[in-house]
């Protein structure tokens, strides 16, 4: 059987590479959303290439939403091991809610960064979709309406992963 250190390090080695998952999941989507509109505002030809933000946003979202419930659950996880294997000394633990709840403050400001960045992301895709929304209804035209639906559903899932997380820690 393993000692709670052994188990409570395993569990900060799952939250550490979730961390940057998640982080590495953000900067590839800012990364997309620039280089896609700065293509489609360079030339009419190249307007459909902000055509797959809101789907891109909306994975984004979900993949986030995964990490971010499951680094809830590993910290909750940590906070039940500390509590068992409490220190004689007593030394305060990093999940007790003196330090705790002050993180999960500062997470709540990066997830509405995230959440920034994707209504930034999807609102500059917005004005090349003006551009292919004006002609006539055609599959393209239905695909732009696709990806500001997924824009929309991407913004609900990041705010509702917020409050999931901090029903989580309760």
């Amino acid at each position: 059987m393993l000692d709670t250190n052994t188990k409570y390090l395993g569990a900060w080695e799952e939250i550490s590479s979730r961390l940057q998952a998640r982080e590495h999941l953000l900067s590839l989507f800012i990364a997309f959303t620039a280089v896609a509109v700065g293509l489609s505002l360079s030339s009419d030809t190249l307007l459909n290439f902000t055509l797959p933000i809101g789907y891109v946003a909306l994975a984004t979202a979900f993949l986030s939403r995964h990490h971010d419930l499951v680094i809830g659950n590993l910290r909750r996880f940590q906070h039940e091991i500390s509590r068992l294997n409490t220190d004689e000394t007593g030394t305060p633990e990093y999940t007790t809610t003196g330090y705790l709840g002050r993180a999960i403050q500062e997470r709540s400001k990066r997830e509405y960064a995230q959440v920034l960045f994707i209504v930034f992301g999807v609102c500059s895709s917005f004005y090349p979709a003006g551009k292919a929304l004006s002609s006539p209804l055609n599959m393209t035209a239905v695909l732009w309406y696709g990806g500001i639906l997924c824009s929309f559903v991407a913004i609900i899932i990041a705010l509702k992963t917020q409050h999931d997380r901090k029903d989580w820690t309760r």
